[in-house]
């Protein structure tokens, strides 16, 4: 018996940029299971590209081998923080397994944003986050932002010691305080969000938001709503016309047309 399709569905694109000689962004969609991961390597020459596939492959076999049908789950916020803190766990064992083999690539870590689809009794999804990568919700028109960076410059606006607007182009906006890798806590965010029909998800990496406002994102979303996969396209094209400086990941979680 063929399983039920899930009620939303994920498109994903991913570009090098203009400034880059490689792409250390890796992502994963798996539209059956409704889990979808976008991570952002880091590391350069050293392996950013391999610390994030690494991840993004742990995160995906852990959740897949090890998640029990949603509908049976009473508590399902703690359901998904239990299975989702030890899947990020185990991409983090993944990166460090490969360091203890290969010293010269100590210096490599990955951010990670994921979105778990929990599509009864009524839809939500589970949002896990560790780095700068984020995830979006886009509902009546508005991009509101479900993750708060794991950033140096956040950190201090959160503690009121710097303004947003001060945060926005400060030197150490890039400086993380949490990541997959050695010299990281790795504790991840994760929060259960209840979805509304109309819902759009975006995952993205920090590639994008530099380049791009959040009124420049949303107003390409839903200039092209009926076609992710354009969506995805323009907000790359965009980046890139912007500059381009990082490598840019969009994954967009669409609700399935009929």
């Amino acid at each position: 018996m063929t399983a039920p399709s899930l009620p939303w569905i994920g498109t994903g694109l991913t570009d090098t940029g203009r400034s880059r000689a490689t792409n250390q962004d890796t992502f994963a969609i798996d539209n059956e299971l409704g889990l979808w991961v976008v991570a952002d390597g880091m590391g350069g020459h050293a392996g950013g590209n391999i610390a994030s596939e690494l991840a993004v492959a742990s995160i995906m076999n852990h959740v897949r081998s090890s998640a029990q049908p949603w509908p049976s789950v009473s508590d399902q916020l703690q359901h998904a923080t239990t299975v989702l803190t030890h899947a990020i766990t185990a991409g983090k064992t993944a990166i460090q397994e490969r360091i203890a083999v290969s010293p010269e690539l100590s210096s490599m870590g990955t951010t990670v944003v994921l979105a778990w689809l929990c599509p009864l009794p009524t839809p939500s999804v589970a949002i896990a986050h560790v780095g700068d990568s984020r995830a979006y919700v886009i509902r009546d028109k508005r991009l509101v932002a479900v993750t708060t960076d794991h950033s140096l410059v956040q950190q201090l606006v959160t503690e009121g010691h710097m303004t947003l607007e001060d945060s926005l182009d400060h030197p150490k906006r890039n400086v993380l305080v949490r990541a997959l890798g050695l010299n990281f806590p790795a504790t991840p965010d994760i929060a259960l969000h209840p979805l509304h029909p109309h819902d759009i998800l975006l995952l993205c990496t920090d590639g994008l938001m530099k380049m791009m406002s959040d009124e420049a994102i949303l107003s390409v979303i839903l200039d092209s709503k009926d076609s992710p996969e354009k969506a995805c396209q323009r907000l790359i094209a965009r980046a890139n016309e912007a500059g381009g400086k990082d490598n840019t990941t969009v994954l967009l979680i669409t609700p399935r047309t009929p």
